[in-house]
């Protein structure tokens, strides 16, 4: 995202998708560039801006798609996805112990059961956060920073699709 904010390239959506057929993952970004510009311009910009940054040897660019903004994908992923807030508790077991929970709660929606999942240590809460749920590192490291002061913290916002949430255990 910085490496394209540096060029200044508008962007509409950024979203990691998951293809079953592939069994992978692939970042979809929607930019009016791709219309404006075409498709071979847009994504030579994005190659430029990924050297410069001294990233490209580390994003696999076979699993990166750029997109219109008004591509059938794009927006069939805007209507699939669901914002909210990540709520994380950290519950003590012993001096040296803890447990944490999370629910995932969607700012707009029918309301309704939050499911909760629940983690024995900091490295699984970790893992689910940024393995899992691909949360930022930054902010799950500022968010297990928090946890130890005040036992509870926040994430958000954070988009998730219906498949995601279901495949998190969140939904």
């Amino acid at each position: 995202m910085e490496a394209l904010s540096r060029i200044k390239m508008p962007v509409t959506l950024l979203r990691w998708n998951f293809v079953p057929e592939l069994d992978e993952w692939q970042l979809v970004i929607a930019t009016p560039w791709y219309d404006l510009k075409g498709p071979r311009a847009t994504y030579g910009a994005v190659i430029d801006a990924f050297q410069e940054a001294g990233i490209y040897e580390d994003v696999p660019m076979r699993r990166i798609f750029l997109k219109s903004p008004n591509d059938d994908l794009v927006k069939a992923i805007e209507k699939e996805s669901t914002e909210g807030t990540i709520h994380v508790l950290k519950e003590r077991r012993s001096s040296d112990a803890a447990d944490y929970s999370v629910v995932f709660a969607p700012f707009l929606g029918q309301g309704g059961f939050i499911p909760e999942k629940r983690f024995p240590g900091t490295q699984e809460l970790r893992s689910f956060l940024v393995g899992t749920l691909r949360i930022r590192q930054r902010l799950v490291d500022e968010a297990l920073e928090e946890l130890d002061h005040t036992r509870s913290a926040a994430i958000y916002p954070v988009s998730l699709s219906e498949r995601e949430l279901k495949r998190a255990g969140l939904a």
